[in-house]
């Protein structure tokens, strides 16, 4: 009788790499959509710029959203507006409005669900 062994563990490396690209990439669609839900509207600039950037690609809009690159172990969500800060937390003459960390809070959950869905080895 005889034994044979095959090292897998490229494939089987790769297929996690995948995994994990497709995990960070919907939950950053899935928050982006909670923000953007949460997002005040006076013109409708703000909420049109919150975007994403994650391994496998960016918010497809027009016009203003995030630049650059990202890891392929991370994923951003956010806007490059200047006054976003300014909404999300107040200022002297202005009640803070928390769309950012609202929009996290409702979608905590449901990035748990992706992000373990995903890198489960066994669907």
């Amino acid at each position: 009788m005889s034994v044979r062994f095959e090292d897998t563990s490229d494939g089987a490396r790769k297929e996690i790499e995948e995994r994990k690209k497709r995990a960070l990439t919907e939950a950053a669609i899935q928050l982006e959509g909670e923000i953007a839900i949460r997002t005040p509207v006076d013109t409708g600039h703000l909420r049109a710029s919150i975007s994403h950037i994650a391994p496998l690609g960016r918010s497809e809009d027009g016009g203003d959203s995030l630049s650059g690159t990202v890891p392929e172990d991370a994923a951003y969500v956010g806007t490059n507006v200047e006054y976003a800060a300014y909404v999300e937390y107040g200022t002297k003459y202005q009640k803070a409005q928390p769309y950012m960390r609202a929009g996290f809070a409702a979608a905590k959950g449901d990035i748990d669900r992706i992000i373990k869905g995903r890198l489960n080895l066994g669907n």
